[in-house]
């Protein structure tokens, strides 16, 4: 028997649906048919809400991205919080998000750097306004001091996502480095 849902719920099982056979396959080796039998739908219908399947990856990863980015907003999001507030508020989630994130396994997989990447992109996209607004709001209190937040913020930025991939290094060692250069820079 057919199951009737609304659009967007239906759109949002195919779009995880898809991440699952992502992370089981491999982008490469998945099709639109497996991914709408992981959904229990005919293939038309995946083909009804995406044009093919990078369509449909990349909304699925923008949509991963926007749920593993979703906790961090939240902590930036606190301007009245003090930077060591924040620092701490941050190294906990990181050390709590470290083993949860659904597809780590998919992203982190050698030969899957270029996905990793995309997800470091989405995911800042998500993350980083919210970070450049805490950092105006440090500014405007005094409690930091630089001719230019917005610069320093993409420079913060850019320079922890490139620790936190530093895979040679322990998770912990990666956070107490960014902690100490951050409070270094500000």
């Amino acid at each position: 028997m057919r199951v009737s849902k609304e659009p967007e719920v239906r759109k949002l099982e195919i779009l995880d649906s898809a991440m699952k056979v992502f992370a089981r396959k491999g982008y490469e080796a998945s099709t639109m048919k497996d991914i709408a039998k992981e959904a229990e739908v005919v293939p038309g219908l995946c083909y009804h809400y995406f044009h093919n399947k990078h369509q449909l990856y990349l909304e699925a990863l923008s949509q991963y991205a926007r749920e593993c980015s979703r906790d961090f907003v939240v902590v930036f999001k606190q301007m009245d919080q003090s930077i060591g507030e924040c620092l701490s508020s941050l190294e906990q989630l990181s050390r709590n998000q470290q083993s949860n994130f659904k597809y780590k396994d998919f992203f982190d997989k050698e030969g899957n750097e270029l996905f990793h990447k995309e997800l470091d992109l989405y995911m800042s996209n998500e993350i980083y306004p919210h970070m450049e607004a805490y950092l105006y709001a440090l500014a405007e209190r005094g409690e930091i001091h630089t001719t230019n937040i917005r610069l320093l913020a993409r420079f913060l930025w850019g320079g922890q996502i490139a620790a936190i991939n530093e895979e040679s290094l322990p998770f912990q060692e990666r956070i107490e480095f960014i902690k100490e250069m951050i409070l270094k820079l500000i």
